[in-house]
């Protein structure tokens, strides 16, 4: 689990990231100690992003444990598949050294995505118009895809095409095998 001090630069990181200013490297511990730690805010995590699961659910579920068991299970598999792809990219790119750091960082941008899509939540709370929060959840969606990108381009030394297209790997691993995965388990009709 990440020290207080840890937490505190790492959302410095974040913030300069979300800047997309190159200086937030310096603010991660990118070591294979430091990527394992990050591991760490999987458990803190989950009851938030769990949380926005169930705020923005919009039909009705026949268990609400097998939901929710559900959707931690797709969840976890979100923590360990993309990483392992970050794993075999620095393999594959001879980029070894600069994997775990990546990680690291990419398990950091969940504490980033949880606070970026509390506004999102709040306004589905509280019945908001559909169309502001869809506009609201594309705009965080873009964002998200290019501060992705950026982590690749400065953590791992890719050039745009490659950052690019590990996104798109990330974006396929999640909208398009775990999440409907766990719709799946959890018993929702397909959409």
């Amino acid at each position: 689990m990440p020290s207080w001090l840890e937490f505190r630069l790492a959302c410095r990181g974040l913030y300069r990231l979300a800047l997309l200013d190159r200086s937030f490297l310096g603010c991660f511990d990118r070591s294979v100690a430091g990527a394992l730690r990050s591991f760490g805010l999987f458990l803190p995590l989950l009851p938030v992003t769990l949380w926005q699961i169930w705020i923005g659910l919009n039909q009705p579920v026949s268990s609400i444990g097998l939901f929710l068991a559900a959707k931690a299970v797709g969840y976890a598999y979100g923590w360990i598949l993309f990483p392992f792809v970050l794993l075999l990219t620095g393999q594959f790119l001879d980029r070894d050294s600069e994997a775990p750091g990546c990680i690291a960082i990419y398990n950091w941008l969940s504490v980033l995505w949880a606070v970026l899509q509390m506004p999102s939540s709040i306004a589905d709370l509280f019945g908001v118009a559909q169309d502001v929060g869809g506009l609201l959840n594309l705009a965080i969606f873009v964002a998200s895809l290019v501060i992705e990108g950026f982590l690749f381009v400065v953590a791992m030394r890719l050039v745009i095409w490659q950052a690019v297209a590990l996104v798109a790997i990330d974006v396929v691993i999640g909208q398009f095998v775990i999440w409907p995965l766990s719709d799946w388990l959890s018993g929702l009709p397909a959409t």
